[in-house]
This record gives structure tokens, sequence and C-alpha cells, in this order.
């Protein structure tokens, strides 16, 4: 009996610690010129008194919506632990009917249309949540990793640094007709080209940074997106923040080039990371290219789809790397 009063009296209090260490989910629409747009934020718990929290704001691919994407990047343990906020918008099925952010069509490789929406989005829960508007920070997958390529490229001020899982460069298509070709072979506009056109993207916007940090993750064996992709993006942005340094492509603050091999392990699949340097020897551009993943969230959980649970953690690295731009 003293053992079973023992064990209820230990199940309480860890149900209470748990739900004074869980913050809170929270579900709401935001309206726009390109119509409206369901959300799904999560809001850590205890947060510092006078803090204004960071933004991590996540896209999802096709055939997932917000809440299958938060689901499966478990983003809200590493919400709690650094104290950010983590925003999920969700497409608009009117606006495309599996759900994919509309990255292929050239009108919305601009401060137009779909990105304008998730930006109006993003403003609304700046002035919401008390949220530092000087430390935003973009991640997505498929698509929606496509779609943060456009956020990174037209609203450089806007975001601290980015994260691609299984996307596309930006401007990787022209006309849009040829998207199929372009998932399963690669863009068809040199990294050169797209890297000049983001960087006219913004041209009238007087305070750009210095420098566009990304991180990029790519499965080997994905069946569906080219691992081409994961280079042109890396070359895309190595061009762009060519540009953002002086407005000139002139090779000024892109110094070095490392790769670094990881075996797998019973837990997580081996991979190759390559390192771009600026002048300062900082790493600002990674990119995790991971045997045998498939079109997945890297160590993502396991049950939800577009997740593989045999990491590295996406989320994690993702996270650490932001860290560094200051999250």
């Amino acid at each position: 009996m003293l053992q079973l009063i023992t064990s209820l009296v230990l199940l309480m209090l860890t149900t209470v610690f748990a739900n004074v260490q869980a913050g809170t989910w929270k579900t709401g629409t935001t309206s726009s010129s390109n119509g409206l747009n369901d959300y799904r934020i999560y809001i850590p718990d205890n947060m510092p008194k006078g803090h204004k929290p960071a933004l991590v704001v996540m896209l999802h691919g096709c055939d997932q919506n917000a809440e299958d994407f938060a689901k499966g990047s478990h983003i809200e343990q590493l919400a709690e632990k650094e104290k950010f906020i983590a925003l999920f918008p969700e497409q608009n099925i009117m606006s495309n009917a599996m759900r994919c952010w509309n990255w292929y069509l050239p009108a919305y490789n601009s401060r137009y249309g779909e990105s304008q929406s998730i930006m109006s989005m993003v403003d609304s829960m700046i002035e919401k949540y008390n949220i530092d508007s000087e430390n935003v920070f973009a991640g997505g997958m498929s698509a929606g990793a496509s779609m943060v390529s456009i956020l990174g490229n037209c609203y450089p001020e806007r975001f601290k640094a980015l994260a691609s899982n299984d996307g596309t460069q930006y401007y990787a298509t022209a006309t849009g007709m040829d998207f199929i070709d372009v998932v399963m072979k690669g863009a068809t506009i040199t990294s050169a080209v797209a890297a000049k056109t983001g960087f006219e993207c913004s041209k009238f916007v007087e305070n750009k940074p210095k420098q566009m940090p990304m991180v990029i993750f790519y499965g080997l064996n994905s069946p569906l997106m080219s691992p081409i992709h994961a280079t042109q993006i890396e070359d895309e942005m190595k061009d762009f923040n060519d540009y953002l340094d002086n407005g000139k492509k002139d090779n000024s603050n892109v110094k070095s080039k490392a790769v670094v091999t990881v075996a797998p392990t019973k837990t997580s699949y081996g991979y190759k990371l390559y390192t771009t340097t600026n002048n300062d020897n900082q790493v600002f551009i990674e990119r995790y290219m991971i045997d045998n993943l498939g079109h997945d969230w890297s160590g993502g959980v396991s049950g939800v789809k577009y997740n593989d649970s045999k990491g590295p953690d996406a989320t994690a690295l993702m996270i650490k790397f932001f860290k560094k731009f200051g999250l």
C-alpha cells in the first residue's frame, strides 16, 4: 500500500511539474491582400520578465499543414529551453490543393503574394506577443523551404538567418511551367542569375544586412527532390551574400569551404557537413548531405508524415545555428 501511495504521489508531482513547464499552443487566422491563412504558434512558459522573445517562422511542405510540421519538428522543446516563440503559418487549400507554397510562380518570387502574406502574419505576431522584430528567423521543409529562400532573398532586412530542408534555391524557374522537372532535376536558373535577381528584389530596402546566413539539410535518398538542389541553394546564397556585402559580385565576403564527414551510428544516419566562412572566419553557411535520408525532416518525430526520426536532428542543429546569429 505504501508503495502504491508513493507511486501515485510521484505521478501527481510529475504531472504538475510537466504542466508548469509546458508552454501553450495557440491557433488563429490572419488576413492579407492574398487571402486568409491559418497558423499555429507556440508560446513558452515562464518567459523572463521584460524579455522580448525571438521568433522562429516554420513553413510546412506540400501535403502537410501547420500542425503536421509542428508535431514533426518537436520545436516546442527547444522553444521552452531557449525562450523563443515558434510560428507555423499554414497555406490556404484554396491557394494550392496540396497546400504547397507556390514558390515556382515567378510572380511570387517577390515581395508580393504569399511572401507578403507571411510577412503580414509575422508583423501581426510581433505586435501581439511583444516579439523582438530584430530577431526573426525562418526555416522550412520542401515547398516551405523554397518559400524560405524567397523570404531571405526578398526580405533580407527582416531575417537574421534561414534554414532549408529539401527545398530549392530562390528563383529556381523563370516560367513555373517546368516546375516538375525543376523538382526532379534541379533549378533551370543559374545561381548567379538567381542571386542577382534576389538582390534586386529588395533593391529599394535601405537597411539590408551585410550577410544572410543559412543552414541547409538534404537527404541523399529522396525519391522526389534531387540532391543537386542543396548545392544550388548553397551557391545562390554565396552569391547573394556577396551582393549583400557591398552591392557587387566580387567574392568579397566568401573566404573558404571545409568538409566534415560524420559516420553513421545506431541512432543517426551518417552525413557530410560542408561549411563556408566569411572574411571574419565565421561559418555562415552550413550544408548537411545526409546518407539514406528520404524526403523527410531529419530527426523528426516518428509516425508523423515526412519525418524521419533517425537523425541528425535538423531542429536542434537549426536552433544551434540560429543561436550563433542572435537567437
